[in-house]
């Protein structure tokens, strides 16, 4: 069981840290423990989720700073050009309080848009384990991707960060595969590419079909 899964008895950020640097540099230990449960219990599913919206977050932060920084460096260094403030807004205190309520909306927006990917990821990739001999449950994959969600801390790296982030991630997902449903390195390779595969195919033809129509 992860650290994350007993923050009572460990502490919040000690339990976070010690989730953080086990599943992200000893994977193989971290998902071949033992004791990794797929219980039916609350927290089976609530710490893993509450742990992958946390760097989710943190992700989308410091990718949301890039964009902006870098955008306007390379666009923006006439600001003139840019769109003027609504004259409601000339207030600062409105600006403020604009800010602020978008900046919650959003927050709160992409939270659950993030929570129906993790949700349809989940049912998606466990069904390409389960073709390749699989045994666990479900709660089991949506605890692998959960405790996966750590390598959005990369995010911090400008350029780069992203294309760390996702191939990291893809390397935790097979070794958690692996480890959880006790099946070879290749089925878990082609268990999470699969689904990739078959998406990939869907919008090949969808786009063949609007082009011929048109």
């Amino acid at each position: 069981m992860a650290d994350f899964d007993n923050i009572k008895e460990t502490g919040f950020f000690k339990a976070l840290y010690r989730t953080w640097k086990k599943s992200l540099f000893n994977p193989e230990v971290f998902y071949g423990e033992d004791n990794w449960s797929d219980g039916y219990e609350i927290k089976s599913i609530a710490r893993p989720y509450f742990y992958a919206i946390i760097f989710t977050y943190i992700n989308l932060v410091f990718s949301f700073f890039w964009e902006v920084m870098f955008f306007k460096i390379g666009f923006y260094r006439n600001y003139t050009v840019l769109p003027k403030i609504p004259l409601f807004f000339t207030d600062k205190n409105f600006i403020d309080l604009y800010i602020v309520v978008g900046v919650i909306f959003l927050l709160l927006l992409l939270g659950i848009l993030y929570t129906i990917f993790l949700t349809i990821f989940t049912i998606v990739i466990h069904g390409f384990i389960m073709l390749m001999g699989g045994k666990q449950g479900i709660i089991n994959t949506f605890r692998i991707i959960g405790y996966a969600s750590g390598v959005g801390v990369f995010s911090i790296f400008p350029i780069f960060g992203y294309n760390i982030s996702a191939a990291w991630f893809a390397a935790l997902l097979i070794i958690g595969i692996k480890e959880t449903n006790k099946i070879s390195t290749p089925r878990s390779i082609v268990a999470l590419l699969l689904p990739f595969i078959f998406i990939s195919i869907i919008l090949l033809v969808f786009f063949i079909k609007i082009l011929a129509a048109r």
